[in-house]
């Protein structure tokens, strides 16, 4: 047997059978096949959750693709809602309306204005004064008259005035509105035609009735209506009408206009359509040729009348109209006294006198109006009936005929009638013959409303003739005058401008003009539905010419309106807010986009026939401050991770860079307390019992915290804590549980109790000791049986020699550091004793013996120095004679685990890792450079985690999608590399040095120890992942919690994410600025960024419909004109398909879109192009490479997830460039809150576009989440999933850590400039290593966020009422003390 670690045949698994029996071929037909030996099936479904959920992810993510930059292009291009538009100027809402602009822009003098008066008498000074004085300002009254028949079409609602002056023709202001306008606020007709009605106001009291059996038979219905005539013959027969009475076919020749109500009056709840030819709201029906639905021959009446109630309709003074219908007008009781000059005679029976009137009941409230006559207390003469109220007919549509035998104005008679004279109409007020009192309105008391008529004498009170008495009053309804109080401005040159708004101007939060505010300059039509101007010298006589002025005092129309350009927000903080999206846009397609390829394939299940492959495992746990139960409870999981029935060595090394020789005791003690565990027993071997042992303890320990272990924290450690970590509380339970009490007597396990014991007094002593610094201290443990165990434990603490605090601490051999000398024949295995002759070169005493090589002693004073140690340490010991398999693994490669000292794998760590570095054929995979496993603090819960100690968001979604091309990242600790050495690889290697010979003043070449992992700046892990990726190897990404930390302290770990930051800029410097190998292909994908950012700001600022193809002459241009035209073509019937009415009335915003969208659509086209001319190249190079066999002078990648990888590398040397994007994000907030807003967007439109983009990157990041966990569900029954709380925590610290990047990259750049000037080691840090500035930066920072805060509510709250920004739109932008 070959030397070195080997199982017998005979050994057995925990199970206690053989392994050896499983795979003879005696026992195959009575075993079970393992599923990793079972025959692969011929096809896999096509379709699997995890399928689907990559099948979402990819389709969102082109959606997010194509979303994103619309968006971005949407926000500088689509029009400003236009109740923004002039925000400049005080407010005035434009026209919302699709089409209003156009309404003033085809109208032609749709107002006329009076003239501006020319003499100084005709204008008014006294609206300003100066101390007393008036000054040369004034106002003067202006007649409006409306007459544009497209504001009826385009269904304007009420129109109100605005009136407009200047001085030049560019400054304007307001000078009137609304509340200057008589007799009413706003244009009661909007043309001439309709504008021109007449009223006709009726007496307070209708006709007294004559009999009762009239009352009675007007109580049952009632029509009124009014017949309006312009023709004097038709008067006149209406007038001495027989009886007062008109049949219904003569109204065909006596009335032009007819109309009325109908139903019952006087507040009754009798439906009005119960009458026939009566509608609902109580007016009669009229068509051309019928009446109350009867039809009239030769009927041909035009126009309509209305009738209106007076609010006061007993009394005499101004009408004021209500809109009730006719059942609810208010009705009253009226006097009439029928008594004359010969009333004596009368009374004493005069022939020919008549007799008195027949006396009803005035106590008879329910009679219809005009019923009733003589009441009690009233004389013989006397009558008191109910009337209707008094009311105002208004006939609209009525023209004057043609002809000579009309009136100058019409005519009306008011008539009623009732079912039961069908046919019959009735003069429904008396007309006053003189002889008479006309009849009064009552009051409530019943005393006449008219004070005066009881002393009035019939004969004195004056007669009017009928014609004037039936007359109609002509009312200019679209006419209206402007009085002003405020100033128009000085005498002199005007220009004064009427405009017409709508009533939506003041329905949208717009509540009145202020005098004299600022307005924007023509065109108008923007603002205004109907617009006009005059212009002149105003209250001057003399009138020279002016310019944008006709002779004749008018403003051409085609300078006040014009075609309006829509207002975009294309102003600087929206540019810059559309800039910063895009580059968060570009940086987090950086992200997302490793997420759309699939993961590399791997072994899923761990076969112990697998580590035959390797030539050792390795778990290094390096150390330099962390006490004895916190390195113990490390290399505790350490022991306890070992491979089942490994095949190779597994060794655990401890490099101690603290030099501590009470950890070296410790582990020393760990040795013997491993030897003391029980051999091999009926229930197992010795390789059971330790794997045994070591899995309680990993158990009992993992959930353990520094401050329990009193690491960093004064005190001594509890009893409980402390029989965990010495193994006594393992081995209870493994005598109580696992049966170790009846397996093996007392004095089997004696030995094992005797070794806790003094592990365990061990532990109590905190006593801290240093010895040989300068010297290298190795102890190796390995069983007494070398072929029992696998395991071989290391204790490592390199040299670590005191130097001069006045010499820089260089990496390469130089005045005041330590070095070593090698002869030129030295072998490999003199190494260790090389070493120990270190020594300080002193200055001018340098050796320059030219027989040996100087070589430093320490070229890494930090973590990658310890590491590359234990490499070569171990590597060294691997080919001791002693060590040597005799078979393939002593030139197979090895795997290297990192577990930092606050960290413990658990028992299943290799048997998880172990499988991802080998094919679905359990070949070793040469392509798996290390594996990744994401980091755990048990006590750090998610809603606890407040600076996102378990780095969550990137474990549990970047990583997860990084591994979808084998790009995460080795974050150090829990991970593991596979190191491969060519046979024959020396130990040393010659490196050229930084600084310059001070004689030969030039980079010499000197020897170095040879470095596996980097050792040019704190981020060891960060720059060998790059190495990894720069020769085309991938990672894999395990998503599982295979390791437990202990979490730092709130400082340590803020100085930690500095420290990554800083060494972060060191890399990228170190990277982009030299000539290593493959870093050509990072400069070619940064490139590549930078070109796609340039194509988003060009394609969203561009406003030419063409490309730079085209501008530098590789594309026809004509050709590319054709296509163009093409192309807009189909955009602009696309668009007429989805809002046909919209573009129609608006062709300006429909350009606006389409070229929106073809800049886009050239902009995806063009990047589909390079994309495509990319894949194709690489899949070229692939089939050259891998399938023909041929190789390239240079390495260039040759699979699409290789450029994935270079991303992600390029991602993590420039992240920190995009620290100042979280200083933008608040200080815009901030602008936002204190700065007037320039910028307004549409709603539906930026909801759309926010809700899309939301929608798409939730669903990727569950998509994603749910495709690993379905995965690991499957493999491991465990579930590892993103939360909200997760998020949120990163979001948070990546506004907190800010300062701390821009301190970084700072600090980095220092630290650069010393690496390259001065050949200064920088991968090293002590302790906190500015904890306490990262600290300070931190706190002061959230402070200042905090008072910012406080500060922008107490601003809102005291400043909002008068601000227009993003808080101040919450309120109206008036102050109280000015509304209305």
């Amino acid at each position: 047997m070959p030397p070195g670690y080997s199982y017998q045949s005979d050994s057995s698994d925990e199970a206690g059978y053989s392994t050896s029996a499983i795979g003879s071929d005696d026992s195959q037909e009575n075993t079970l096949t393992p599923k990793s030996q079972q025959r692969k099936p011929w096809c896999r479904s096509p379709f699997s959750m995890a399928g689907v959920c990559h099948a979402c992810y990819v389709c969102q993510f082109l959606i997010f693709m194509v979303v994103f930059p619309l968006w971005a292009k949407w926000l500088v291009t689509s029009p400003m809602p236009t109740q923004y538009w002039h925000d400049t100027y005080p407010k005035w809402p434009a026209i919302g309306a699709v089409g209003g602009h156009e309404l003033a822009l085809n109208s032609v003098n749709p107002i006329q204005m009076s003239a501006i008066p020319q003499t100084p008498d005709s204008c008014n000074y006294s609206c300003s004064s100066w101390r007393g004085f008036r000054t040369a300002e004034m106002n003067f009254q202006v007649s409006l008259t409306l007459n544009d028949s497209m504001l009826s079409k385009a269904y304007a609602h009420t129109v109100y005035p605005v009136l407009l002056a200047s001085a030049d023709f560019k400054d304007w202001w307001v000078v009137a509105d609304r509340r200057h306008a008589w007799p009413s606020p706003f244009w009661r007709a909007r043309t001439a035609k309709a504008g021109h009605s007449y009223s006709y106001l009726t007496d307070t009291c209708t006709k007294p009735p004559t009999s009762n059996a009239e009352g009675s038979d007007r109580f049952t219905s009632t029509y009124v209506l009014a017949c309006v005539t312009w023709s004097p013959t038709a008067f006149a027969k209406l007038e001495s009408a027989k009886g007062d009475e008109i049949m219904e076919s003569e109204l065909a020749t006596l009335c032009n206009t007819v109309g009325g109500v109908c139903g019952w009056s006087c507040d009754s709840t009798i439906p009005s359509d119960r009458l026939p030819g009566c509608t609902a709201d109580g007016t009669i029906e009229v068509t051309k040729t019928s009446v109350a639905g009867t039809q009239i021959p030769h009927a041909n009446f035009v126009g309509n009348v209305k009738m209106r109630e007076c609010l006061h309709g007993s009394s005499s003074s101004e009408c004021e109209t209500a809109t009730g219908l006719f059942k609810s007008w208010k009705c009253h009781k009226c006097l009439y006294d029928s008594s004359t000059d010969d009333e004596d005679r009368r009374l004493q029976g005069i022939p020919g006198m008549g007799a008195p009137p027949i006396a009803i009941d005035d106590d008879d409230d329910d009679a219809l109006p005009g019923a009733g006559v003589a009441g009690a207390g009233k004389s013989a003469s006397s009558q008191v009936y109910l009337s209707l109220p008094r009311f105002k007919v208004i006939a609209e549509g009525t023209s004057v005929p043609s002809g000579t035998d009309v009136f100058s104005q019409p005519r009306t008679f008011i008539l009623t009638s009732s079912v039961a004279h069908r046919g019959m109409w009735k003069k429904l007020y008396k007309v006053n013959d003189g002889k008479t009192k006309p009849p009064v309105a009552l009051d409530s008391k019943g005393e006449p409303v008219d004070k005066t008529w009881s002393a009035q004498e019939p004969g004195s009170i004056p007669m009017i003739d009928a014609a004037s008495a039936h007359a109609m009053n002509l009312q200019a309804q679209n006419r209206l005058d402007i009085e002003p109080s405020w100033c128009y401005g000085m005498q002199g040159p005007m220009y004064l401008v009427a405009c017409a708004v709508n009533s939506t101007l003041y329905d949208s939060g717009f509540t009145r003009f202020k005098a004299g505010q600022q307005a924007a300059p023509p065109p108008f039509n923007d603002r205004c539905m109907a617009v006009a101007g005059r212009c002149g010298h105003a209250c001057q006589a003399e009138q020279p010419s002016m310019t944008n002025c006709s002779s004749n005092g008018h403003i051409e129309q085609k300078l006040l309106v014009g075609s309006v350009q829509e207002e975009k927000n294309q102003t600087t903080p929206v540019w810059l807010f559309v800039y910063v999206l895009l580059i968060g846009f570009g940086v987090k397609v950086v992200m997302l986009c490793p997420g759309i390829f699939s993961p590399y394939p791997h072994c899923r299940r761990y076969d112990p026939v697998l580590t035959e492959s390797l030539r050792y495992i390795v778990v290094c746990v390096p150390s330099a401050g962390e006490n004895k139960c916190t390195v113990l409870r490390n290399v505790i999981g350490a022991v306890g991770c070992m491979p089942k029935d490994c095949k190779c060595r597994y060794h655990v090394a401890f490099v101690d860079e603290g030099h501590r020789a009470e950890q070296k005791a410790a582990f020393g003690k760990l040795g013997k307390l491993i030897d003391a565990i029980p051999k091999s027993s009926k229930t197992g071997s010795y390789s059971f019992h330790v794997s045994q042992f070591f899995h309680q303890w990993v158990d009992d320990t993992k959930k353990l915290e520094l401050k329990l272990v009193k690491d960093g924290v004064k005190g001594d450690i509890e009893t409980p804590i402390l029989e965990r970590m010495s193994g006594r509380a393992t081995l209870r339970k493994l005598k109580r549980e696992q049966g170790w009490e009846h397996d093996f007597p007392a004095h089997v396990l004696q030995p094992l109790e005797a070794a806790i014991d003094i592990l365990e007094q061990d532990l109590k002593n905190t006593k801290r000791e240093q010895r040989d610094l300068h010297r290298d201290d190795v102890y190796d443990w390995e069983p007494q049986d070398r072929n029992s165990l696998a395991l071989r434990l290391h204790y490592l603490a390199r040299a670590k020699p005191p130097e001069d605090e006045r010499t820089i601490k260089a990496q390469h051999v130089a005045p005041g550091t330590w070095y070593y000398q090698v002869p030129v024949k030295a072998q490999q295995s003199e190494w260790l004793q090389l070493r120990a002759q270190g020594k300080e070169m002193v200055y001018g005493l340098e050796d320059d013996d030219i027989t040996k090589r100087n070589v430093p002693l320490r070229t890494s004073r930090g973590k990658a120095g310890g590491l590359n140690f234990t490499e070569n340490y171990l590597s060294l010991y691997a080919d001791e004679p002693k060590n040597l398999y005799g078979d393939q693994r002593d030139d197979s490669p090895y795997l290297f685990s990192i577990c930092d000292a606050r960290h413990q794998f658990q028992t299943d760590f290799f048997h998880t890792t172990i499988p991802y570095f080998f094919d679905e054929d359990q070949n070793l995979d040469p392509r798996v450079g290390f594996t990744q496993c994401p980091q755990f603090f048990h006590e750090m819960a998610d809603k606890l985690d407040y600076l996102d100690n378990n780095n969550a968001q990137f474990f549990r979604l970047n990583c997860m999608i990084r591994n979808c091309c084998g790009g995460v990242s080795s974050c150090g600790t829990n991970g593991t590399w596979a190191i491969y050495h060519k046979p024959g690889d020396s130990i040393w290697e010659i490196e050229k040095t930084r600084v310059r010979d001070a004689e030969t003043k030039i980079k010499s070449k000197e020897y170095v120890e040879r470095r596996t992992f980097h050792e040019s700046c704190k981020v060891e892990d960060t720059a060998s992942s790059l190495q990894q990726v720069l020769k085309g190897n991938h990672s894999q990404f395990i998503n599982r919690r295979l390791s437990y930390g202990m979490a730092k302290n709130p400082i340590d770990y803020l100085a930690a994410v500095q420290r990554w930051a800083e060494g972060g800029v060191v890399l990228s410097l170190q990277t982009f600025l030299s000539c290593h190998k493959g870093v050509y292909m990072i400069w070619f994908t940064f490139l590549f960024f930078i070109l796609f950012l340039a194509s988003l700001f060009n394609m969203v600022s561009e406003t030419r419909d063409t490309i730079v193809l085209v501008d530098m002459g590789l594309v026809d241009k004509d050709w590319f004109d054709s296509l163009m035209i093409k192309l807009t073509d189909h955009v602009r019937q696309w668009a007429f398909l989805i809002n046909p009415n919209a573009f129609q009335r608006n062709p300006q915003l429909l350009n606006d879109y389409v070229q929106m969208t073809t800049h886009f659509a050239l902009w995806v086209v063009g990047l589909s192009c390079c994309l495509l001319a990319i894949f194709l190249a690489t899949e070229f190079l692939k089939v050259l490479q891998r399938g023909i066999g041929c190789k390239l002078p240079c390495i260039w990648p040759d699979e699409m997830r290789w450029w994935g990888r270079l991303l992600i590398s390029m991602d993590n040397l420039t992240y920190f460039l995009w620290f100042w994007t979280a200083f933008f994000w608040i200080g815009f907030n901030y602008y936002s809150v204190v700065a007037e807003r320039s910028y307004h967007f549409g709603a539906t439109g930026m909801f759309s576009f926010m809700l899309i983009v939301q929608i798409l990157s939730w669903g990727m990041v569950i998509s994603s989440s749910l495709r690993y966990t379905l995965g690991t569900s499957m493999e491991a029954n465990e579930v590892i999933s993103l939360s909200m709380d997760n998020i949120w925590r990163s979001t948070q610290l990546f506004y907190m850590s800010a300062p701390l990047l821009a301190y970084s990259i700072i600090k980095g750049v220092q630290d650069y400039m010393r690496y390259m000037m001065y050949g200064e080691d920088i991968s090293y840090w002590v302790g906190g290593d500015r904890g306490a500035m990262s600290t300070n930066l931190v706190k002061y920072w959230t402070l200042l966020l905090i008072i910012g805060a406080v500060g922008a509510w107490i601003y809102y709250f005291t400043s909002s009422s008068v601000q227009v920004g993003a808080l101040g739109i919450c309120s109206s932008s008036i102050p109280w003390f000015e509304k209305e």
